[in-house]
């Protein structure tokens, strides 16, 4: 199939009228239910750093929970900065658990690989969306094992701390069915996405937040069309 010619395609009229929103109550205040006791006995199962993920008392993550631990993302400890990738797969997740114990496992298994391949990945996040996908996918593989599109492209988007300059945005299947659907890229594909299809998935979202800044008057980030994008694939509208 010939790639879709991204430069064309507009910004569905439905997400425009939601940009109107405030960014604060769609974007950092977006709050996930998170299984908190799970995880931090979980983690502690591992012998992993990292716990307490969130206190027993914590029910729901935003993303400007997310976006505060990573204000000093290079500095942070391994502890803090695996504490920091347990949050966002606690995000992400929700409460469907499936496959975090094995993602678990696989760190535990190669912890000081695994560290180093997310400190490079999340320095590059802030410069180079493509560079540092291909760090977390190289040749189209995990670099982690069950840490694949969706769940590495959460990582590089927080790694932003809420930036709304910041180039990475999160792909995941829903965000690729109204890409598909609605927004007519034909050529996407489903699931394992290479680096050249992240890459131009970030620079269309690019274009799209521009162009909607000018109309606007204000900044747009690339995670409010996301954010859209995700929340029009039908079902529940959570992360």
């Amino acid at each position: 199939m010939a790639l879709t010619d991204l430069s064309r395609l507009p910004l569905p009229p439905a997400c425009r009228e939601a940009l109107r929103e405030s960014r604060v109550r769609r974007i950092d205040d977006h709050a996930v239910p998170m299984a908190a006791a799970w995880w931090n006995a979980e983690v502690a199962a591992v012998r992993l750093p990292g716990a307490p993920v969130a206190g027993s008392g914590v029910t729901r993550l935003r993303r400007g929970n997310l976006f505060e631990d990573a204000a000093h993302l290079p500095a942070l400890s391994d502890e803090e900065l695996l504490r920091f990738t347990w949050r966002v797969l606690a995000w992400g997740s929700g409460m469907k658990l499936r496959l975090n114990r094995r993602r678990l496992r696989a760190v535990a298994h190669d912890r000081a690989r695994v560290v180093k391949t997310l400190r490079s990945a999340l320095a590059a996040a802030p410069v180079d969306a493509a560079q540092a996908y291909e760090v977390m996918r190289p040749g189209g593989r995990n670099a982690v094992r069950c840490l694949g599109p969706a769940f590495s492209t959460k990582l590089l988007y927080f790694a932003g701390a809420g930036s709304v300059r910041h180039p990475c945005a999160i792909l995941d299947s829903r965000v690729a069915t109204t890409l598909r659907k609605t927004c007519g890229w034909d050529s996407l594909g489903n699931g394992r996405w290479p680096t050249h299809t992240y890459g131009r998935y970030c620079t269309l979202l690019a274009r799209w937040a521009a162009e909607e800044s000018e109309r606007l008057g204000r900044d747009v980030g690339v995670d409010e069309i996301e954010r859209w994008l995700f929340d029009s694939a039908g079902g529940q509208a959570g992360k």
